[in-house]
């Protein structure tokens, strides 16, 4: 009979709680949002709402307004869109029919591509943000190059921001 070592044990246990570096550790739009610079161009794991680009709703505002805590997806497999898509249609008929409020919750893993430079403000200073942002009229800080979307998740939420009932401003 083989005996394990207590260390042998210990080990075993710290090496299965390391998170695999492959996929980094999943952050908010807001988290995000404190610092685009500091994600430039690395691979990054974030939730928020899909909505036109991933958003959240932040506690923070800045002094002519919203926190600016929202990017532009971009590209990847049509397979992460597809999937996304279904859940998006669905929830559009749904809120139309109903009239009622609905939040589709995403993870998204890609590279953050940013124009923005560093300052004191963080986001709230748009003109940090370079010229051109992302998105449609560049209204985006940043923008994620998508390399996976799960996770999906739909919820009832009277209180959202997001109308999925008129995004397009027309019928199911």
């Amino acid at each position: 009979m083989i005996r394990s070592s207590p260390i042998a044990v210990l080990a075993m246990l710290i090496l299965s709680s390391v998170a695999d570096p492959a996929s980094p550790a999943v952050m908010s739009v807001w988290d995000l949002s404190k610092d685009f610079t500091a994600y430039r161009d690395k691979v990054v794991t974030i939730r928020g709402v899909y909505y036109y680009g991933l958003r959240q709703d932040c506690p923070q505002n800045c002094a002519d307004g919203p926190w600016p805590s929202f990017v532009n997806l971009e590209g990847g497999a049509a397979a992460n869109w597809n999937a996304l898509s279904k859940v998006q249609q669905t929830v559009e008929v749904e809120a139309k029919k109903t009239g009622k409020r609905f939040e589709i919750w995403v993870t998204v893993m890609g590279r953050v591509q940013t124009r923005a430079r560093r300052s004191p403000l963080g986001p709230c200073d748009r003109k940090s943000w370079g010229m051109y942002g992302y998105g449609h009229l560049g209204a985006f800080p940043a923008q994620i190059v998508v390399e996976s979307i799960r996770d999906i998740d739909v919820k009832k939420n009277a209180q959202s921001l997001y109308d999925y009932g008129n995004m397009y401003h027309g019928p199911a």
